[in-house]
C-alpha cells in the first residue's frame, strides 16, 4: 500500500494535535523536581514510567541533583491511518540519558517494550598547562581567577602544608605558578584538572618550588620534593585543619576570653565551624583521648620520645579512635567543637617537646626523604628537563601529554 504524509492543517485546534518534529528534549533539573514528575511532563505513558523509575532506582538515579540534565530522545514513526492512503506521525521514546558529571552519563534505552542501561563516557585528552597569578586580596580567589579548579587549589594547599601556612604567610603581591594536568573533551571543553606536576610560590622574599617526582620511577612511589631534593612531607603538618582563620596565636594574652585575666596561651587557635575535620599533624600513637578540664574533649598524639601534639575543644572523636591507636599523618582524628572553656567553635592546637608547649610556628620539621648521591643527580636532571618544559608552556600554551618529550611524566 502506498501512503503520503498528512498535509499541514491550518486551524488552531488541529494544529495543536500535530506531533512535534523535535526528537530530542533536554531538561535541566530544578529544585523540587522529581523523576516521576519530569517523566509525566514528557507525556510518557504510565507503564514506561514505572519501568524507567525502577531501573533508575537500581542505578541510584532517582535522587536528582539540581542543575544536572536529563535528555530524552524520541523516534518519529509513520503509522497508517486505517484504510485511507494517509499516515500520521507518532513520537515514541527511545532513550533517557542522565548526566552524572562532565564525562559520564547513564542511558536507559528502550527496545520494544523492554528497557536496558548503558554507561556512556566521553573520551578525554590529557594536556599539560601552566597557570600563573599574582595574589590580590585573597589567595583562593586569585587562584580561581587564574583558572585553577577548587580541587586543584585544595591539593596545592595540602601539598605545601609542611612548608607554607597559607593563612599566615601568603600576602598580596606574592606570585604563584602551577603546572598541572588538564583533561578536555573532543571539542576542547574542560572536564577537570589532574595532578599537580610542579608549583612555585614566591612569598616574603623566598621562593618555594615543589616537584612531583618518584625516585624509583614508579608512579605509586611519587612524592613532592623541594628544589634541594628533600621530600616536602615533614615531621608535622603546618596546620592540622583545612584553610581556616587563626583566632589566637601562641603567647601571652592580657585578657583571657573566658576568665578575663592575663595568661600564657600555650597553643594556636584555629576558628572553624563545628564538625570541621581535624587531622593528625604527624604519624604517631594516641597517648590520651578523653576529657580534661578546660581543654574539653582532647586528643594527644605521641610522635616520638620527645615530640607530641594536642587537639582540644573537639565535638567528637573519629570512630574507633582509642588510646594506643596508630595514626598516620593526615588521618582524621576528631572534629571541631565547643567543648571545655571556649567562647566559640575552634581547634586549640599544641606542639609539645619533652612535655613542654612550644610555638607551633617555630617548629622545624625534618624531611621524610633526603635525596643524595646518584639519586640527587637524577633529580637535578629531572628539574632541568621540567624547566625546559615550563618555558614551552608560557602564554597559556597547553601541550598534549603524549607529545611531551622533554621529561617523563606519569
Amino acid at each position: 500500500m502506498s501512503f503520503s504524509l498528512l498535509t499541514p492543517r491550518t486551524t488552531t485546534t488541529e494544529a495543536e494535535e500535530e506531533v512535534s518534529e523535535n526528537t530530542v528534549n533536554t531538561v535541566t533539573i530544578e529544585k523540587g523536581d522529581t523523576l516521576n514528575a519530569i517523566l509525566k511532563r514528557e507525556n510518557i505513558n504510565n507503564e514506561d514510567i514505572q519501568k524507567i523509575t525502577k531501573i533508575a532506582a537500581s542505578n541510584n538515579l532517582t535522587l536528582l541533583k539540581v542543575g544536572k540534565k536529563i535528555t530524552f530522545e524520541y523516534t518519529l514513526n509513520l503509522v497508517e491511518n486505517g484504510e485511507e492512503e494517509l499516515a500520521k506521525e507518532e513520537k515514541s521514546l527511545s532513550l533517557v540519558s542522565f548526566e552524572i558529571d562532565n564525562i559520564k552519563s547513564i542511558n536507559i534505552i528502550k527496545s520494544g517494550d523492554d528497557f536496558s542501561t548503558e554507561i556512556n563516557s566521553v573520551p578525554l585528552t590529557k594536556l599539560v598547562t601552566k597557570y600563573e597569578t599574582t595574589v590580590d586580596s585573597n589567595v583562593i580567589s586569585s587562584l580561581k581567577q587564574a583558572g585553577l579548579s577548587s580541587t586543584t587549589i585544595i591539593s596545592l594547599i595540602n601539598t605545601y602544608s609542611h612548608q607554607i601556612d597559607f593563612q599566615r604567610q601568603i600576602q598580596r603581591g606574592d606570585k604563584i605558578t602551577v603546572i598541572t594536568e588538564k583533561f578536555v573533551t573532543s571539542d576542547s571543553k574542560l572536564s577537570h584538572h589532574g595532578d599537580i606536576i610542579y608549583a612555585s610560590i614566591q612569598t616574603q622574599g623566598n621562593q618555594y618550588r615543589i616537584y612531583k617526582y618518584s625516585p624509583t620511577g614508579q608512579k605509586e612511589n611519587y612524592e613532592f620534593f623541594s628544589e634541594k631534593g628533600e621530600s616536602t612531607k615533614g615531621t608535622l603538618l603546618k596546620t592540622p585543619i583545612k584553610v581556616v582563620r587563626i583566632s589566637s596565636k601562641f603567647g601571652y594574652r592580657h585578657s583571657h576570653p573566658v576568665h578575663g585575666y592575663g595568661a600564657m596561651h600555650k597553643g594556636v587557635d584555629f576558628a572553624a565551624p563545628v564538625g570541621t575535620p581535624i587531622y593528625a599533624a604527624g604519624n604517631g600513637t594516641v597517648e590520651f583521648i578523653g576529657w580534661i578540664s578546660g581543654y574539653g574533649r582532647i586528643v594527644v598524639l605521641k610522635h616520638n620520645n620527645k615530640l607530641s601534639t594536642a587537639y582540644a575543644h573537639t565535638s567528637r572523636f573519629a570512630t574507633g579512635l582509642k588510646k594506643g591507636s596508630r595514626v598516620k599523618q593526615g588521618d582524621t582524628i576528631a572534629f571541631v567543637g565547643t567543648s571545655g572553656n571556649v567562647t566559640g567553635a575552634h581547634l586549640h592546637y599544641e606542639v609539645r617537646e619533652n612535655g613542654k608547649q612550644i610555638n607551633p610556628a617555630n617548629f622545624k620539621s625534618t624531611p621524610s626523604i633526603q635525596l643524595t648521591g646518584m639519586e640527587l643527580a637524577k633529580f637535578n636532571k629531572f628539574k632541568n628537563q621540567l624547566s625546559r618544559l615550563e618555558s614551552k608552556l608560557d602564554g597559556g600554551t597547553a601541550i598534549a601529554a603524549n607529545d611531551i618529550k622533554e621529561v617523563r611524566l606519569f
